[in-house]
């Protein structure tokens, strides 16, 4: 588990891996309002699952760390929507011209999470 700072935008990802859900909730609780961690229980993941709390904080959890293309397809799906949760609270709509602020968070969440994972492909 560890948290990306979404830098511009004043928010953060709470970005967590892991199959047991009872040891997320745990964690989640040092962090997060308990209200916050019964909505999550009442929604249903299984491969992953992003979600912003009523306050602003954002979930990103994958059941496994990515190992594949396949696991990195469902990472770059899960950053997309916690890029949209972000510009949506902060008051930008997609459109044309809002295109490249989701484009911008998207690459850098992107390599933020791709640098603590420690996923290179040189």
């Amino acid at each position: 588990m560890f948290i990306v700072d979404c830098q511009i935008y004043p928010f953060d990802i709470l970005v967590c891996f892991g199959q047991d859900k009872k040891l997320l909730f745990k964690e989640l609780s040092k962090k997060l309002p308990k209200s916050d961690i019964d909505i999550l229980k009442t929604i249903k993941f299984n491969v992953g699952k992003s979600i912003m709390f009523p306050a602003g904080q954002t979930l990103l959890w994958l059941q496994e760390k990515p190992t594949s293309i396949y696991g990195l397809a469902t990472l770059n799906h899960e950053i997309f929507h916690c890029v949209c949760f972000i510009l949506e609270r902060a008051g930008i709509v997609y459109s044309h011209s809002s295109e490249e602020a989701f484009a911008y968070l998207i690459g850098y969440l992107t390599k933020q999470i791709y640098k603590e994972l420690n996923i290179s492909f040189s």
